[in-house]
């Protein structure tokens, strides 16, 4: 609040001073002149008052958009980070998995968080596979054994950074391997493999 305070009291000032800079117009009218000439001049500078209002808006919807991340960020704490994504300026995905617990309980579901960089400012939505994941709740292929969801599963916001939740469920137990691929569409993952993270998690009975 103390920055939006500031912010505001500057763009203000800025305001302020470009109207006073401003030409006040002729100030020696003749009689016969009408008195639209002076009210032309004042409804020219008006603008330039509001440009202070324009930018204390737009500031205060950044910061506002930032506190609200933020507040997101400090409510997911207690869950841990899975792996980390970042997305190149040119749209290339990258994951690089996190040293956390991972430990999951057989038949339930574990939530974890993804911390996502978005250089490109991409919106489109992001996409997390894996060869290890259950076609359907009776599939019993052994290297099938995982579900994967993703919450909000929609488009990116196109914040440079954001925090999504990510939701695994096993239906084994003892040590498992899956490799998740990340991706945001066609074409966006990183050259080298560097968009498959490998993860191991230990899975106990429920």
């Amino acid at each position: 609040m103390k920055r939006l305070i500031s912010v505001c009291l500057a763009a203000a000032a800025i305001g302020i001073g470009i109207w006073m800079l401003a030409p006040a117009g002729n100030s020696s009218l003749e009689p016969s002149q009408d008195l639209s000439t002076s009210q032309t001049s004042q409804t020219l500078r008006q603008p330039e008052i509001d440009a202070g209002e324009q930018i204390c808006s737009l500031t205060s919807m950044n910061i506002a958009s930032e506190e609200s991340q933020a507040i997101a960020d400090q409510g997911d704490a207690k869950q841990p980070v899975l792996f980390k994504v970042s997305i190149s300026p040119e749209a290339r995905v990258k994951a690089t998995a996190v040293e956390s617990s991972r430990d999951l309980s057989a038949g339930q579901w574990t939530t974890f968080r993804i911390t996502i960089e978005n250089a490109a400012g991409i919106t489109a939505p992001l996409f997390i596979e894996s060869e290890q994941v259950m076609h359907s709740e009776t599939d019993t292929d052994r290297d099938r054994w995982m579900q994967v969801t993703l919450e909000p599963d929609g488009p990116l916001t196109g914040s440079p950074r954001e925090t999504r939740t990510l939701r695994l469920y096993s239906r084994d137990t003892g040590i498992r391997t899956a490799l998740l691929n990340v991706n945001a569409g066609q074409g966006t993952q990183d050259l080298g493999f560097r968009s498959d993270v490998l993860l191991s998690f230990h899975i106990a009975e429920r």
